[in-house]
This record gives structure tokens, sequence and C-alpha cells, in this order.
């Protein structure tokens, strides 16, 4: 079965966040009866009901529309032209338009199988959003034409955008709710998750001589002032993180020291002496200054949210994180159904078969399509790259406010979808070279494309 032509666990195809074609897909054969590509057509989707505006027409991608989409997503790769057939970069730019284009094709068709329906005001909304992105209407149009689009164009752009948010939307509403006896057995299996281990804020002393320790012990005996600690830790510790400080550790949590250092620690009452304790890293004397005790917080307390938002209870938490898990699954079994079955209906041209084609011919993955690639640079796996996104927005000057010129800075975000209408949907357009996630906080760079430029284009 074909896989790749979306992420697993992803939707985002064409704006929202951008969408680098990075995972390899496999050739499917199981159609069978496809109708045949007329020679005036590039590719053949069998759904008639299928149209887009000067890309799809009943289906059918015609050589004419494909040509102009093709020098739209050249222009929007930072070339005034389509490159010659000779330049290694045409076969590139090709096959990124033609991948796009059937990406288009589908989600069109999987809004009409989803009997999906958008107002003209949802439409008109979502094309102010892509307006609102300019300052003027100057930049606007600036960007438009240099995209090589017509207001049509932009019109269709908003409307694919909103329709892919919608599939979206109801692939996770449909992914169940999470009852609070789930949220309980999660919370039961993973209390660990919840547990503050006990501290101590000791005073202590170390050195390998035993001796020292028993000087050291004999001046604190007559006096545990903080201000004796201070003078008997200079002179007798060589603890490097504590001898200056009085022999203060704070924050000390079970496993901090060898035992039988540790229990002793954790069992010691407050303000007393203890030792001299030996282990196999040299000889101890301590005192416990304070003491808080593990503290486990309960399935209904209410605690800091881990995402940075407003505080809730822990089993309000636990649904939203089993809730986003479910929704997660949803995506990667609909990505799974979605491309299999659009893979099965689209027939290429000679000469244009690409990924998604169900008579492509190519090699398949050198990776496992099942599996995502691990997300630490450099480390090694058998899973395909994971898709890179990128969210745009207003480039900053080093004070802080928007730069003059209005570049757009991108930076990678990960796999995970930006929620409908969070975004700027004027994004970079990269090639389809597979490549992993970019590290948090690293950017991918812009192309050195006219400010607002970049995303117009579905291509990119």
């Amino acid at each position: 079965m074909n896989r790749g032509f979306l992420s697993k666990r992803n939707l985002a195809i064409i704006f929202g966040a951008a969408l680098v074609l990075t995972v390899v897909i496999t050739a499917a054969a199981i159609g069978v009866g496809h109708p045949s590509v007329p020679s005036d057509d590039v590719a053949v989707i069998d759904d008639a009901d299928i149209n887009v505006p000067g890309l799809v027409n009943d289906g059918h991608i015609s050589k004419t529309n494909f040509n102009r989409f093709l020098l739209q997503t050249a222009k929007q790769s930072g070339s005034q032209s389509v490159p010659q057939p000779s330049d290694p970069q045409y076969q590139q730019v090709k096959d990124q338009a033609m991948q796009t284009a059937l990406q288009i094709a589908w989600i069109v068709g999987e809004g009409n199988r989803q009997d999906i329906n958008l107002t003209d005001t949802e439409i008109q909304q979502s094309y102010q959003q892509i307006r609102s992105q300019f300052k003027t209407q100057a930049e606007y149009e600036k960007a438009r034409d240099q995209a090589g689009l017509t207001e049509q164009d932009v019109q269709e752009r908003a409307r694919l955008q909103l329709l892919q948010n919608k599939i979206q939307d109801n692939i996770q509403s449909g992914a169940g709710s999470v009852s609070t006896d789930d949220a309980r057995k999660y919370y039961d299996s993973n209390k660990q998750q919840f547990t503050q281990p006990a501290k101590r804020t000791i005073r202590v002393i170390q050195n390998k001589d035993a001796h020292q320790i028993d000087l050291a012990q004999q001046a604190l005996q007559s006096d545990d002032s903080a201000a004796n600690w201070k003078k008997v830790a200079a002179q007798y510790s060589t603890d490097p993180t504590s001898k200056d400080k009085g022999g203060l550790r704070t924050d000390v949590v079970p496993g901090s020291f060898q035992q039988p250092l540790d229990d002793d620690i954790f069992n010691a009452p407050i303000h007393e002496l203890q030792g001299p304790i030996s282990t196999p890293t040299g000889n101890f004397i301590f005192e416990v200054e304070s003491a808080t005790p593990e503290q486990v917080q309960g399935f209904d307390d209410t605690a800091p949210s881990t995402s940075g938002g407003a505080a809730g209870k822990i089993s309000d938490q636990i649904k939203s994180q089993i809730k986003s898990q479910q929704q997660q699954e949803a995506l990667s079994d609909f990505g799974t159904d979605f491309r299999d079955y659009w893979t099965n209906l689209t027939q290429c041209a000679s000469g244009y078969e690409v990924e998604g084609c169900d008579n492509f011919n190519g090699g398949g993955p050198s990776c496992d399509p099942d599996k995502l690639a691990p997300s630490t640079p450099g480390q090694s796996g058998s899973g395909c790259p994971a898709p890179v996104f990128a969210f745009c927005q207003e480039a900053q000057s080093t004070q802080g406010a928007p730069s003059s010129g209005g570049q757009l800075q991108c930076t990678g975000t990960g796999p995970t979808p930006a929620a409908p209408g969070s975004i700027k949907p004027f994004l970079p357009s990269t090639g389809s070279t597979p490549q992993a996630p970019h590290p948090a906080g690293e950017g991918t760079a812009a192309q050195s494309l006219p400010a607002g430029l970049q995303g117009l284009t579905p291509g990119g």
C-alpha cells in the first residue's frame, strides 16, 4: 500500500503550516480499470467532482494548467521563470509542483467525500486572513503578482486552507471523549509523574581523612551556628560545592549521595549533628537544616499547566493529554486511508509520474514508512524523516520591534499542526529533499524573495 504522501502524524498540507515534502511514498499497485490520461493532461484523478479553478477540471489536470502552476512554484522558489529542462533544478521544481497539485486535488476530493460545505462568509474571512498579513494593499498586490497569482488564485488558496482545517477538525472531533475512569487509570499507572520527591537542606563536611572529620566534628559539637559552620567547612571540607558556603547544600533529593550516607540524611532529625559516616568517596558529617516530605499531587488537585497555560485539575490535564494522543492516532489512521484511497484513483502521464501517482514506478523508500525518524539530531533510525513545518512571522529588529523591511522570519516548529487562524499563511518554499526535524529554536531560512511572497503558492 502507498505510504507517506501525508505525514502519518499530520494533515496540514498547504497552509497553516508549510509542509516540506519529506516523507517517501511506496508505489501502490492496487487499482484496475483506471482511466487513461489524455495527451493534453498531466494527471487524471478518477473523481469528476474535483474542480479547482485554474488547476483541476473534473478530476483532470491539464498541461496548460500545470505549466501555469509550475511557473508559480518556480517563482515561489525564488526564480523568475521555470528552469530549463537541462537544469538539474528543473526536475525538482517539476516534481514539487506535481506533488502539490495532486495534494490540492486530493484535499478538494476529500472535502467532497466528507460533505463539507463552505459558506461565502467563511471563505471571505479566510481570504482576509491572507490579506491582513500585508501592511498595505500595494504590498499585497506586489506579492501576489510576483508569485504569478490572480485574485481568483488567492481566493482559491483561502478556500483550500479553510477546507483543510475543517477536514482536520472532523478527524479530531471524531476521536472520541476521555472518561474520568480512563484518566484515573493513567494516573494510577503513572503516579511517579505526579510525585515530588522528598527534599532536604543540609550542611555537610566531606574529607577522605577521617582525622580531619573528627576535628571538624569536635569544632561543631560545641557551636553549630551558621557562622561556625562557615569557618569549619572552609578549614576541613573538601566538597567543592559547599565548602565556601558553610557546607550548605539545598534541594537534596534521594540518590544525591552514596550509601549509607544517602539514607542517613533522609532518616536524620533536623538540627542535630550526624556522623561520622564513611562511603567509598570519603568521610562525612552533616546536619539537616530543613526537611520537605515527598508530595504526591492528587488526582483532583490543581497544578500549573505543563504547556504554560492556566492552572487546572490534574484530572483535566490528564484527559487533555489522552485526548491529544487520540487525535494524533486518528490523524495517523486517516492519513493511511487517505493516501491509499487517493493514490489508487490517480494516474499520471508519462514523464509526470511522481510519488502519489498509482502508476509511479520509482524506487521504494529506504526507510520504514510505518515509523517516523527519531527527533534527536544525529540519532540513527529506520523510520522515514518526520515532516518539517515552518511558522512565519514578521521579522523583529534587535530591539524587538518589527523590522521596517516587512521581511518574514520562519522557524521550524515540529510536526504538530497549527491551530486554524493561528499562523501566517505566507511561508517559505523548500525543496523536496528529505530532512529530519529542526531542533527546537533552530530556524529554516526563508528563500530570497520579496516580503510576503512565500506561501501564496500552495507549492510552498
